[in-house]
């Protein structure tokens, strides 16, 4: 249990960095959807998946290598070689790719993004170098379990480029290029602040560079590379068949829902991802797989109490929600959020199913599903929005998702096997499910009031049925309360 108290402090260090963070979003999301058309809202979650899909190859596996092995390395004390080595590798394969990427922009059809935007992709050159760099450094922090200061610095990064990029577009640069450019001036900031700590503390010289650490990390991180690639393309591809099919302004509707249902799902599968992985490798190392089964089954079962709330509850609510912060334009984006919430919690799952394949090091495995399931994805977004809209985009979503997490978690399991708590985790559906019920038949007062009173109403509920017939939580919080007493 010292490991799932150690997991619940530290997640609860990313999920208040989260919240913060996710604060942002909820701050700019109304200010983006009324500031932008419909229209250009849309070819900015274009533009930005573009960034994120490059960005991904830019850096090449790195952040998940730096995680792996970081306690392996500690433990041999070689961590000075390990930082420099990672860093200087993250440099020249960042600035590659940063180069090639703005070379092929000029190859591309402008028209795709329409006359007005024709030039935004040239700018992502320079976010693409700042963000891989930043990513490697912050990695570190991450490996380290310096959880408060990974925070503090995505925190910083989160609100520096947004309010760079909003007071550029109000009174500088309109438009999408305005919003850019605030983002690149706050990325190189960020960069350079990390690269001043990093360089005076010592951590990293250039001298320090071992080719036998990065052959090693690359045998390791190059699958996860083609894996998060795969990713990237399940999330995301269907924002291209959308634009190709329908147009700016339909994917400006999808963006929108889908933005909004990852604000509140990412609140919980973030600090949990974040904070487990160096975790359960800290304790594979150190106490054998034994421990490593506990702990994984202590944590599905923790994650799914409270994904299921989250889950159910933004479906009961995420039309009033979705009305309140982009206004009655957007109402349409409603009809994809169970499709949406659904999916993402579904995967979400596999980021604990799967563990067995990352300790293992099977992630050739994890390559080879993941392009099954964007193969599956894309075939169906091309069959499904023609006729159903960004509707089908979502339907599209979901059973991709049920098709990866099925697989996947088949092939780890064959490696790695965990107790499933299947009763207490039926309890908790079962929970969610009633609360769901009696949320949508609250109808209270005005808009937010409305939507307040739904939140605390499904709160309560849920929380009451949990402590009845849940024991174990019923017996933690009946110590949790005792203690704050002494």
């Amino acid at each position: 249990m010292l490991e799932i108290k150690i997991l619940l402090k530290q997640s609860s260090h990313y999920l208040t960095g989260q919240i913060i963070m996710m604060s942002a979003g909820f701050i700019s999301f109304p200010i983006l959807t009324r500031i932008f058309s419909v229209g250009d809202y849309g070819i900015l979650g274009l533009i930005t998946t573009t960034l994120f899909i490059v960005t991904s190859i830019a850096k090449f596996g790195i952040p998940e290598s730096i995680v792996r092995f970081y306690a392996e390395f500690k433990a041999m004390n070689r961590l000075n070689s390990f930082y420099s080595t990672f860093f200087v590798a993250s440099m020249v394969i960042a600035g590659g790719v940063a180069i090639c990427f703005f070379l092929l922009t000029r190859l591309i059809d402008k028209n795709f993004l329409g006359a007005n935007n024709e030039n935004l992709l040239s700018l992502f050159s320079v976010l693409i170098f700042t963000n891989c760099l930043s990513g490697t450094v912050t990695s570190f922090l991450r490996a380290d379990q310096k959880t408060k200061l990974f925070n503090l610095i995505a925190i910083i990064s989160k609100y520096g480029s947004l309010g760079v990029s909003i007071f550029l577009v109000f009174f500088f640069i309109k438009g999408l290029y305005g919003f850019y450019v605030g983002q690149i001036v706050s990325g190189i900031t960020v960069l350079f602040c990390l690269m001043y700590f990093s360089f005076r503390k010592g951590r990293i010289r250039l001298s320090g560079f071992s080719p036998n650490i990065l052959k090693d990390s690359f045998k390791f991180g190059f699958p996860l590379l083609l894996a998060e690639l795969g990713y990237l393309v399940l999330n995301y591809a269907d924002r291209y068949l959308i634009q190709l099919y329908l147009g700016s302004i339909p994917l400006g509707l999808y963006v929108a829902g889908y933005n909004l249902a990852t604000y509140v799902t990412e609140v919980i599968i973030y600090p949990v991802n974040y904070a487990m992985t160096p975790i359960y490798l800290s304790i594979l190392v150190n106490k054998g797989e034994e421990e490593t089964r506990k702990f994984l089954t202590n944590t599905f079962r923790y994650f799914l109490l409270i994904m299921f709330p989250v889950a159910f509850g933004f479906i009961a609510v995420g039309k009033d929600l979705l009305a309140l912060l982009a206004s009655s334009k957007y109402i349409e984006a409603n009809i994809i959020f169970p499709y949406v919430v659904i999916g993402q919690s579904i995967h979400a799952s596999s980021m604990i199913l799967n563990n067995g394949l990352f300790i293992k090091k099977k992630t050739h495995l994890v390559t080879i599903i993941m392009i099954s399931a964007c193969l599956v994805n894309i075939g169906l977004n091309i069959l499904l929005i023609p006729h159903f809209g960004i509707l089908g985009a979502a339907q599209a979503t979901l059973i991709s998702y049920i098709f990866h997490t099925v697989v996947i978690t088949y092939y780890a399991f064959k490696e790695f096997s965990f107790r499933i708590d299947y009763a207490h985790i039926v309890l908790y559906l079962i929970a969610a499910l009633i609360m769901f019920i009696s949320v949508k038949s609250v109808h209270l007062g005005g808009q937010l009031e409305n939507l307040l009173n739904k939140v605390g109403i499904g709160v309560v509920i849920y929380f009451c049925l949990v402590i009845i017939f849940d024991k174990d939580i019923r017996r933690n919080v009946v110590n949790f309360a005792y203690s704050l007493k002494k």
